[in-house]
């Protein structure tokens, strides 16, 4: 969560009303403003929240965000699904299509540590707002152009919109939600944005096999950008709702706006309760701005810097073993994560072009890279005999088959409901343990068998146990995050994680193509070998760290 740096911090008077008669009412307050009503900043914000229950306010709420959260997925997805489509136009080899759904994850991983030196002092929901017209005109724009090297400059700067605004929409809901709620609430809120991931392939398997030529302003779109036209419908609408959307209170009370503060609270209030404006039990909030002088901007976003930096060399020093065990995990769910999911739909694509005829030897079934070699493909048969057969590689004209796109449907949906699932039995760190061993032991094994799978169906089942597993490793790796780190560094813990999944998608795609070009066999042996590696670190679970007690955070009106 935020906070307003020391600047600008304010105290805040909380003033609610007692159930007394009216004739000792307005003592009663004075008394409480002097002496038990007078809170902390963030003791304040939970009693006001928790004031304000939860209820129709709060699911209107999620329902807003959704398109915006939704946004963040679709771009770093939606490339994954077009690779065979977009070949012929963008001239793409095996390593330029790494890059092409690498680069989303560039743009995030580069400029994401910015976005927390900026959010104090500008609101979530003009950064909303600002990201959403930006994106929404970029994925509409990439739809139309021709250059490769344009595609991956716009998706860079998508990245950079999807890796800062755009991934504090839990952030932000979380301002409007009291402790007693928010566990409860961000799982269901997981799973809902999480069903981000089935709507591309949902999409991709209604759009994409169909031989569409619209003229729009003078250029011809195919099915593929057209593709890329509906898939820009999430960021168009989350810009709609995000200009709905209200400031949070915690927000509103920072940059001393107490009596907007307290209009949201009561709206907040009759929303949920059903009950009128007049019942709300807080009566005024008073905003008293500390005495010393503004600093700057940007000298307070260095000093803010600099207490990240020492939270990290603190963590670094103090919790070295833990913190090593989750990254690394991190890094290696991520990456069998992002490299299947992306990859998987234009594999089977290529697999579903296999040429029997050119096959030999007849008495045996193909491996997973022999299927995958261009000399065995029905669109290569015409350049067999073609002297600059490699050359001939961007012209092949895929054909694409629904099935592909309905098999990637049914991947996503299994992997969105299988991790949260599983979230309902890691209840314990032995649990924990013995799923996160599992599901590493089902990667490493789907990894190495896949190249000699008997047939297609059986290598998309392996390919689908390595996207399913490695995402549930993946949420045990942030739960485990949670256990082994203390609070007061567990921000920094799960920003840099959050980097470390990044640049396991950008290495994990760049050299997963290369290898695909050059050695296919050892990009998925070495996928299985890193999981290997995994596989015995989880062996080996750091302790929990002991939290203190937790402070009442309630304030008695008797």
């Amino acid at each position: 969560t935020r906070s307003p740096p020391e600047s600008t911090r304010t105290s805040i008077f909380v003033v609610r009303e007692a159930k007394l008669t009216p004739s000792r009412r307005v003592q009663s307050t004075l008394q409480l403003v002097a002496s038990d009503m007078i809170a902390s900043d963030r003791n304040a914000d939970k009693i006001e929240i928790t004031t304000t229950g939860y209820g129709l306010f709060n699911v209107l709420l999620l329902l807003a965000v959704l398109p915006i959260a939704w946004t963040a997925v679709f771009d770093t997805t939606t490339g994954g699904f077009i690779l065979a489509s977009a070949e012929y136009d963008f001239e793409l080899t095996f390593f330029r299509k790494g890059m092409f759904v690498a680069f989303p994850y560039i743009g995030m991983t580069t400029t994401a540590f910015i976005w927390d030196y900026i959010t104090p002092y500008i609101s979530m929901k003009i950064l909303f707002i600002f990201a959403l017209l930006g994106d929404s005109i970029l994925n509409i724009v990439s739809s139309g152009v021709r250059s490769f090297y344009i595609y991956l400059l716009i998706k860079f700067i998508s990245g950079i919109f999807v890796g800062g605004p755009l991934a504090m929409v839990m952030t932000y809901l979380m301002e409007f939600h009291s402790a007693r709620y928010k566990l409860r609430f961000t799982t269901w809120t997981g799973f809902l944005f999480a069903i981000a991931n089935i709507i591309p392939a949902a999409i991709a398997f209604a759009i994409l096999p169909l031989d569409w030529h619209i003229d729009i302003l003078g250029q011809d779109y195919d099915a593929w950008r057209i593709y890329l036209l509906i898939c820009s419908i999430p960021p168009v609408v989350g810009l709609v709702t995000a200009t709905m959307l209200p400031e949070s209170p915690k927000y509103l009370m920072a940059t001393g706006r107490s009596d907007a503060a307290l209009k949201l609270l009561r709206r907040m209030y009759c929303m949920n309760t059903r009950q009128p404006a007049d019942t709300f039990p807080i009566k005024a909030l008073f905003v008293r701005q500390k005495t010393q002088l503004a600093r700057p901007m940007l000298k307070d976003s260095l000093e803010r810097m600099r207490i990240s930096l020492y939270n990290t060399k603190i963590l670094l020093a103090s919790h070295l073993p833990a913190f090593c065990f989750v990254s690394f995990l991190q890094f290696g769910s991520m990456l069998g994560f992002h490299i299947m999911r992306l990859w998987v739909p234009h594999l089977f694509i290529i697999v579903s072009n296999f040429d029997e005829e050119n096959w030999t030897p007849k008495e045996r079934q193909p491996t997973f890279c022999e299927l995958l070699d261009p000399h065995v493909t029905i669109p290569g048969r015409q350049y067999l005999n073609s002297s600059n057969f490699k050359d001939r590689l961007n012209a092949f004209q895929w054909t694409v088959y629904p099935v592909i796109y309905q098999n990637s449907t049914v991947i996503a949906l299994s992997a969105v409901i299988f991790s949260f699932l599983a979230g309902f039995i890691m209840t314990t760190k032995l649990r924990k343990q013995i799923i996160m061993i599992t599901a590493l032991l089902i990667s490493v094994a789907s990894s190495f068998g896949i190249n000699w799978a008997q047939s297609p169906p059986y290598m998309l089942t392996l390919a689908a146990a390595v996207i399913v597993t490695t995402r549930i490793a993946g949420n045990i790796v942030t739960t485990v995050n949670v256990d082994v780190i203390p609070v007061p560094l567990r921000d920094t813990s799960i920003n840099i994680l959050t980097t470390i999944g990044n640049v396991a998608a950008i290495v994990g795609n760049l050299i997963f193509s290369a290898l695909l070009e050059t050695e296919c066999l050892i990009a998925f042996i070495g996928m299985g070998c890193f999981f290997s590696v995994c596989l015995c670190i989880s062996l080996f679970f750091p302790q929990s760290v002991k939290e203190p007690p937790a402070k009442p955070t309630e304030v008695s009106t008797k």
